[in-house]
């Protein structure tokens, strides 16, 4: 026995509204009402299948339930009960397609690897479209999957960007049916409002767990074909290449200019040396003096403080010009006493040769400092243009301007200083 859609008995879309169901309804009731065929066995009949056409489709809840379980209520099959592999007849089967022996090769002929897979992707999207339009969705575009019916397999020579997108839009998959069949109880049966509750609450459970297993089902194929799919492979080797080429680019980058780093810090360091040179040779030439060139032999010129490195080495050169001063003193003093002992031109002088001993004796007693004047400017005249330091030699100390100077030569402490220098020499 043939079951009739209700929709067709009415003659109606199944999008229809309530207004366009009851005017049909009216219509076709008028025509084959009994009292107008009576004896008419046809018409009977079909008046029975429009009644029971509009009782189902007048009902919001029945009309929805019919929708969902349209196809098992066309087939007779009982929602609930086992139909076959336990899947709907929208339901395209993946798994006899989930191995490699499934295709011949990787060419374009029929048996070919992009033949076979590109007629399963065609037949679950379209087993997806049936499913959304019997379960009375008339417009397939709001079909949320819609966008994969857009998108082509392809062959061996599609464009990578296009097989790409194709495993992309795949990979997410979602089915848009209602997964109905999964339904373990039927509404319809429930013998109260709680029980019915209850039921509708596992006949949801039902379904979101068929629905994913579905989608896992699907998501899970996908990956299998794009693991063996030629033009992922090529893709992949490709990208590795390029990955490989920008590493070795990015290190020979990075190697040059380490290189070119170092050349620039060895070309300033030249420069700056050069420079150094050349003011270096400017000062020479202009007599002026650096601290880095001052001597270390003079304890002055480091205020008193804290010995310097070479300052050790001045004492001693220090030392070894007093002992030349010694010894050109002892010279002198002999050289008076020969004036002293043998007279010029014969008579007894000693007036005259007095004063000149005198004389000497005072020169002695200005060796020292002459010694050090000496000492001081020999130290100094490889430059005249040198800035003008002003020093005292009995303090040890020296003065930037003449001003400080002519302080100090005033002060108490120098003066006393330089008694005792006096009183040393004289003894």
């Amino acid at each position: 026995m043939t079951i009739r859609c209700h929709y067709d008995v009415l003659g109606v879309e199944r999008d229809a509204d309530e207004k366009t169901i009851k005017k049909a309804h009216r219509k076709l009731a008028l025509r084959y009402h009994p009292d107008k065929n009576y004896g008419d066995e046809e018409a009977a009949k079909e008046f029975r299948l429009v009644q029971q056409a509009y009782e189902c489709l007048s009902d919001p809840a029945e009309r929805k339930y019919y929708n969902e379980h349209r196809e098992c209520i066309l087939r007779g099959v009982k929602p609930g009960e086992a139909d076959g592999d336990g899947q709907s007849e929208f339901m395209f089967d993946v798994t006899p397609y989930h191995f490699s022996g499934c295709y011949d090769g990787y060419g374009d002929g029929k048996d070919g690897f992009f033949a076979v897979y590109k007629m399963v992707f065609d037949e679950i999207i379209q087993g997806e479209k049936r499913g959304w339009i019997s379960e009375g969705n008339i417009d397939e575009t709001k079909m949320p999957n819609y966008h994969l019916l857009d998108l082509d397999f392809g062959n061996g020579s599609t464009e990578w960007s296009k097989v790409s997108h194709f495993y992309n839009s795949w990979g997410s998959f979602s089915s848009c049916l209602s997964f109905a069949f999964a339904d373990k109880y039927d509404p319809r049966e429930a013998e109260s409002r709680w029980v019915r509750r209850r039921i509708d609450d596992e006949n949801k459970k039902a379904r979101k767990i068929a629905k994913r297993e579905r989608n896992d089902d699907i998501i899970s194929f996908v990956e299998f074909v794009k693991k063996r799919d030629p033009r992922v492979k090529d893709a992949l080797a490709k990208a590795e290449r390029e990955k490989a080429d920008r590493e070795k680019a990015r290190k020979e980058e990075a190697a040059r200019k380490k290189v070119e780093a170092a050349a620039a810090r060895e070309a300033w360091l030249e420069e700056r040396e050069a420079e150094l040179r050349e003011a270096e040779l400017e000062d020479i030439n202009a007599g002026r003096i650096r601290l880095a060139d001052l001597s270390d032999s003079d304890d002055d010129y480091y205020g008193g403080g804290k010995k310097k490195k070479g300052q050790k080495r001045g004492k001693k050169k220090k030392k070894q010009r007093w002992s030349s001063s010694e010894e050109e003193e002892e010279e002198v003093e002999e050289e008076v006493e020969e004036q002293q002992e043998v007279p010029i031109d014969g008579n007894n002088q000693t007036e005259g040769e007095g004063d000149e001993a005198n004389d000497v004796l005072d020169a002695l007693n200005d060796l020292d400092i002459a010694d050090d004047a000496e000492i001081s400017d020999s130290s100094y005249e490889s430059s005249e243009e040198e800035p003008q330091v002003w020093k005292c030699e009995f303090c040890k100390k020296t003065f930037k301007s003449e001003a400080q100077f002519n302080n100090h030569l005033n002060s108490k402490k120098h003066k006393e200083t330089y008694k005792k220098w006096q009183k040393k020499n004289k003894s």
